[in-house]
């Protein structure tokens, strides 16, 4: 196993930190500020990523003593507490304690929250659209997220000593993301969110990370830098002449970002990370591994959970209900600023504590 690798299994690799302090940043900006319409990019970010990690953390733990047993616990460990948390807080102590707070369409969300505890959400809006009420509408990530938790250490086990076989079944997964986006609805009951919200829409970006894995382990990503760069910057540049020439945002809803863009995204992503990851200087790898980029990497998880109900919340008060523009930046400010308290807070007095049970033997 060549050092790099060795590298990513025992210990942390700042660059990635700092990438997944550039997808909160871009969720946080979509969610708050109008004009940011392309910042539901960095969910695709945040699905490389778990490609790139999960895959090598599998692949480093072929041939350990309960491999699929110690996967799902630490996988449990990271996500559940702090899911599980936010659901009894919705669905079990507001209800019971601020019955005033359950509107009629919060009734319809608790009336579907067995999608949620089952991390099954983005099932369910897949065939019903997104809900009326829209205080927990992010989680379709994290249901997207755990689905694929739970398939991909079975590809890993099945196809890793196939020799050639994962890269084709990876590449694959891309090419059959792409079909399903494109004919899914015609085989069945599905609205047209279920290109953006199931986990076989998305397969491509998971694919690309776990392809980007591969390729460090082999230490073909050094030798490949000019070309990893020229891919970013070609996808990139596709993405801009799709944006002009369609004379449209880069949004998800949009037809062609819905069938083509989520695999140009991970495209994007993958290639720009597997550039960083190779060179050795670089000023934008130092931005990335600094303390501001690695620090929101470290709690973006929580960032991610409470961001969106935060900011719901905190609009509601009178002082927010302005549609001034000097209001809407002092709403995303406040949003913010009290999105990073309870983020730190709730990795201190509940994260990290379940986090360190992942490290026992």
């Amino acid at each position: 196993m060549s050092q790099r690798v060795t590298y990513l299994l025992h210990h942390r690799i700042k660059i990635l930190d700092g990438f997944r302090g550039l997808a909160i940043l871009l969720v946080i900006g979509y969610h708050y500020l109008d004009f940011f319409s392309f910042g539901w990019a960095g969910v695709d970010l945040f699905f490389v990523l778990s490609g790139f990690l999960i895959t090598g953390k599998l692949v480093e733990s072929l041939g350990a003593a309960h491999y699929f047993r110690t996967f799902y616990i630490k996988r449990i460990l990271r996500i559940v507490p702090l899911y599980y948390t936010i659901l009894v807080l919705f669905f079990v102590v507001i209800p019971f304690l601020l019955p005033s707070f359950v509107s009629v369409s919060f009734q319809e969300l608790l009336q579907e929250q067995l999608y949620y505890w089952a991390f099954a959400v983005n099932i369910y809006d897949s065939v019903h659209g997104w809900p009326q009420n829209v205080i927990l509408i992010h989680f379709w990530s994290l249901a997207c997220e755990m689905q694929f938790y739970l398939l991909w250490p079975f590809i890993i086990y099945f196809f890793y000593n196939q020799g050639r076989g994962l890269i084709i079944l990876l590449v694959s997964f891309c090419l059959a993301g792409l079909l399903f986006r494109m004919s899914g609805q015609f085989f069945l009951p599905l609205n047209e969110i279920y290109r953006y919200v199931l986990l076989p829409g998305r397969i491509d970006a998971f694919s690309a990370g776990a392809l980007l894995y591969l390729f460090l382990r082999k230490d073909y990503l050094t030798a490949q830098k000019p070309k990893l760069l020229y891919i970013s910057v070609v996808t990139l540049a596709v993405i801009l002449v799709l944006i002009v020439v369609k004379q449209t945002a880069w949004h998800y809803s949009v037809d062609i970002v819905r069938k083509y863009g989520f695999t140009l995204d991970a495209i994007f992503w993958a290639s720009l990370m597997g550039y960083f990851l190779s060179v050795d200087t670089h000023f934008m790898k130092h931005i990335f591994s600094g303390r501001l980029m690695t620090s929101l990497g470290k709690y973006s998880y929580g960032m991610y959970v409470f961001h969106w109900p935060l900011y719901i919340i905190i609009s509601k008060q009178d002082i927010f209900n302005s549609g001034h523009r000097d209001k809407t930046w002092s709403l995303a400010a406040v949003s913010f600023a009290v999105t990073c308290v309870c983020s730190f807070a709730s990795y201190q007095l509940l994260e990290k504590h379940f986090l360190k049970l992942k490290q026992a033997p």
